[in-house]
């Protein structure tokens, strides 16, 4: 379950050991050493990779007129393939069947902006998060006025769209109780039913927000930037394939020392500080 936001952040306690050396004497206390890497099996021992992806979440994933598959998620498997020595081959489907695609091993790993959920890992396991986002409310300019701040979501009663089966649908229960709820298949039909008035607030992650809000040619639609939830975003693999999640923890740990983790997220969202 997505941990909704309180408001308040507990502070970090940073410990630190300080080890004097002496003549003659031991050093002090070391740092653990880094867990040393499963041996290679499964998915590793494979030529390829099979990304699924769900090509319909600008700017993470989705399809160009131009060069096909672009988005966050697409450069992410690219320098994969290029760190592992793998061939990389992505597999499109909806968002709803990649979990159950994956377990089915009909794809090795979801890529496709999926947030870590209770839920999903009680079935998949997760590499470490790569980025945090939250859902967000996006709504019409002229309406703005009437939500001054999130409280005000408490006494919507018109509808309140999101895509069904994402963590926008659990944000939608939990700020709008008395609104009129209503699912929307896709993101681009959930913004086309705000824009026909159809609904009043669309709920969906903050990229989203931030690419439809941001665009300096749109005019009628504004982001309400108030994240609605924190949820980290990651890999998933299957629950047995512990040597594949070891190996993309450790590109990931490379990406963060070598700046090109920050680097390929601020291209693609740079409204965003990551």
């Amino acid at each position: 379950m997505t941990t909704l936001i309180n408001g308040f952040r507990s502070g970090l306690l940073l410990l630190c050991l300080i080890a004097f050396s002496l003549p003659g004497c031991v050093s002090g206390p070391q740092l653990p050493a880094k867990p040393e890497p499963p041996e290679a099996s499964g998915t590793l021992l494979q030529p390829q990779l099979r990304i699924g992806t769900s090509p319909d979440y600008m700017p993470l994933a989705y399809k160009d007129a131009a060069f096909g598959l672009v988005g966050v998620e697409i450069d992410f498997a690219i320098q994969l393939g290029k760190g592992l020595g793998k061939s990389i081959v992505f597999v499109e489907m909806p968002f709803s069947e990649l979990i159950q695609a994956l377990l089915e091993e009909r794809i090795d790993i979801v890529m496709s902006g999926m947030s870590i959920t209770r839920e999903r890992t009680e079935r998949v396991s997760f590499t470490d998060s790569y980025a945090r986002v939250g859902q967000m409310a996006l709504v019409r300019g002229r309406d703005r006025s009437a939500f001054p701040d999130v409280q005000s979501f408490a006494n919507l009663t018109s509808g309140v769209g999101f895509v069904r089966q994402t963590t926008g649908e659990m944000a939608a229960k939990a700020f709008f109780p008395q609104a009129t709820l209503v699912p929307q298949p896709t993101i681009d039909i959930g913004i086309a039913a705000l824009r026909k008035r159809e609904i009043d607030v669309f709920i969906h992650d903050a990229p989203t927000v931030w690419r439809i809000a941001g665009n300096s040619k749109e005019k009628e639609l504004e982001g309400l930037y108030w994240p609605l939830t924190n949820e980290p975003l990651a890999w998933a693999v299957r629950k047995n394939d512990e040597p594949l999640r070891f190996a993309l923890n450790r590109q990931l740990e490379n990406w963060r020392a070598d700046g090109s983790l920050k680097q390929t997220l601020s291209r693609w969202v740079p409204l965003r500080i990551w």
